[in-house]
This record gives C-alpha cells, sequence and structure tokens, in this order.
C-alpha cells in the first residue's frame, strides 16, 4: 500500500501573492495531520528543467522509487509533461482552464499520478463525461481556519458598498445606473492598477492604499455589502474562461461579514456549496435594484454567514481526503 506523508511546497523559492493561500491551506493541513512539509529548492528544479528539456520525462517517472506520496498544490492544470507531476504526486489541481480538445493532453501528462484530485466539480463531471480513466476525484476548495468567523462576531463597517478585486463591467453598469437614481448612493472600487493598487469612489475620491493580502482583509471587514461573479461570468477576464467555480473570494466576503450579490450560473460547482442559498444571483438591473435597496436597510446576519462557513474550512476537508485516499488504497502517514 502506497503512503501519502507529505506535502510538497515551493514557498521558499515562489512567493507571488496568489500562492499566498495555498500555504496558508498546506498550513492548516500540517497542522490538524500527520502529513510533513517538505520545501522544493532551485536546486531542485534546475535539475527538472534539464530532465524536461531533454525530453526524459517519461524515463524519470521510470525510475522513480518508493510508496511515499507527496500532495501537491497546482495553480492551474497542465498539457506540458512536468516532474512535479510524477507518480510520487498526488497533484490538487486548482484552476482548469483547458478546453475539451486538450483533455487527451491533459491524460498524457498526469497519467503516473495515482489519484489526481480537482477543486471544480464542474470539471469533474466533464472528465467522467470524456470517460477520462485516470484516478480523478473531487476535492473542493476551501478557507483556512485562522479567518474562522463566529457566530457572535461584530463588524464596524465603513463603507457601503465596495467593489473587492478586480471592478467586473457587469456590475459597473449596474451600479453606475443605480447611482442615477439613487443620489445618497456611493460605492467604492479597486483602480485596478497592478502596480499602483488603490481603491476610489466612483466619483474619483481617494479612499485608501491596497499594501497586500492584509490591506484587502481589512477592507472587506470595513465594506457592508460587495459583489462576485464566478469566473466565466467575468467580463474583466478578456481570455473569456469559461468555467464557473466557486473561488475563495466567496469564503473571504463571508468571513468578513458582509453581504454579497452575485451573478452565476448554476453549475455543479455552484450547487456543491448551495451558493443561492448565501449569494443573491442577478441578472438584469431589476433584479439588482431591488435588492440593493434591501440590503441597504439591514445589517449582514453574521450568523448565517458562519452558518454557511461552517464546513468550507480546510480542517474540514481533512477528513474527506482520508476517504479518497483510503479509496484508493493509500495510506496517510
Amino acid at each position: 500500500m502506497k503512503k501519502l506523508n507529505a506535502i510538497s511546497s515551493p514557498r521558499r523559492i515562489s512567493e507571488f501573492q496568489s500562492a499566498q493561500i495555498v500555504y496558508e491551506w498546506e498550513d492548516t493541513i500540517i497542522s490538524n495531520s500527520n502529513l510533513k512539509l517538505e520545501y522544493e529548492s532551485k536546486f531542485q528544479f534546475l535539475l527538472y528543467s534539464i530532465i524536461e528539456r531533454f525530453g526524459l520525462w517519461k524515463f524519470y517517472n521510470n525510475i522513480l522509487r518508493g510508496n511515499n506520496l507527496k500532495l501537491r498544490f497546482i495553480m492551474t492544470a497542465k498539457v506540458k509533461k512536468e516532474c512535479i507531476i510524477n507518480k510520487n504526486t498526488i497533484p490538487v489541481i486548482i484552476d482548469f482552464w483547458l478546453s475539451e480538445e486538450q483533455i487527451n493532453d491533459f491524460c498524457l501528462v498526469y497519467r503516473y499520478c495515482p489519484l489526481i484530485l480537482v477543486t471544480n466539480a464542474e470539471v469533474y463531471y466533464l472528465l467522467k463525461k470524456h470517460n477520462v480513466s485516470l484516478p480523478i476525484e473531487h476535492w473542493p476548495l476551501s478557507y483556512p481556519d485562522k479567518y474562522a468567523i463566529s457566530f457572535c462576531d461584530t463588524f464596524k463597517k465603513k463603507y457601503e458598498f465596495c467593489i473587492l478585486g478586480r471592478p467586473n463591467p457587469f456590475f459597473i453598469r449596474l451600479l453606475d445606473k443605480y447611482c442615477e437614481t439613487h443620489k445618497d448612493f456611493t460605492y467604492i472600487k479597486n483602480a485596478g492598477n497592478i502596480d499602483n493598487r488603490y481603491y476610489e469612489t466612483n466619483t474619483g475620491l481617494f479612499v485608501g492604499k491596497d499594501t497586500g493580502r492584509n490591506s484587502y482583509l481589512e477592507m472587506i471587514k470595513k465594506t457592508k455589502i460587495t459583489c462576485y461573479t464566478t469566473p466565466g461570468y467575468d467580463e474583466s477576464k478578456k481570455d473569456v474562461l469559461r468555467f464557473n467555480q466557486v473561488t475563495p473570494r466567496v469564503f473571504e466576503f463571508l468571513c468578513g461579514g458582509c453581504m454579497v450579490i452575485g451573478h452565476y450560473p448554476m453549475t455543479e460547482d455552484v450547487r456543491f456549496y448551495k451558493l443561492d442559498s448565501i449569494i443573491y444571483n442577478v441578472n438584469n438591473y431589476t433584479e439588482f435594484e431591488r435588492i440593493l435597496d434591501e440590503l441597504r436597510k439591514k445589517d449582514c446576519d453574521i450568523s448565517k454567514n458562519a452558518k454557511f462557513m461552517e464546513q468550507h474550512y480546510t480542517s474540514k476537508r481533512i477528513s474527506s481526503l482520508i476517504n479518497l485516499c483510503k479509496k484508493h488504497n493509500i495510506r496517510i502517514r
């Protein structure tokens, strides 16, 4: 029987902002299980690049020995053969933006893995529909326990409505139209400049500087109402992503005590999370105006947010990880 005994992490050589929550997932899993953390090195990746350059990926997999497996978070599904995806790896695929025509290439890259975890239920069912024979399982995204919200938490809200993250043209249009007939209303948005991120009102007044993850989370806690769009419905992403996975941004908003107006389709992933039980879904201005009018008159029901989040913290995913490993004859250390 193979044994999962570690998480392999590139955190010492890769510090880009979007990976921070991945490292927080790793920390939470480590602290709630018997797994150990192993750091990947620059030398390791140099060796990998040489192997890949000379087309020795298959040879590398064939000479790998041992029954000890490592969990490895993969930011985006690959169609290029890489040494980090090998017979001793259980990859956790976070984003999957491949076309159906690329599924065969995907299978070639992941064919040696003893277990493949995909975080998007929509992708999981797509792969099953294509009769992919790889050992693929759905293991949903979560939110680190360190940010958990309790039923008695209180938040002092300073801003009525803030678009947190990349401004979405769909909601900008609705908000601008709302402002025309509601003269007492203004909203805040991120300026969107990746090199100089700051918040400003829709009338151009400077609100504050966005200096990273901590300031972003603090801005959430000060915001009463915000909006959320799944990736495939996000007009600001010009590459026109087709999948609509529920992302950790939802969890950030809920744990920050926000009320959220959403725009999303009813995909398998949306149904898995029962997203419509906690986030209002709008498709046109009439719906948006009615819901925003309603939310402006009340405060967030913190107990409802806390109840929803109870099942979606990272520590809650460990038992399902154990069960999925057991199903594939893998024991966790």
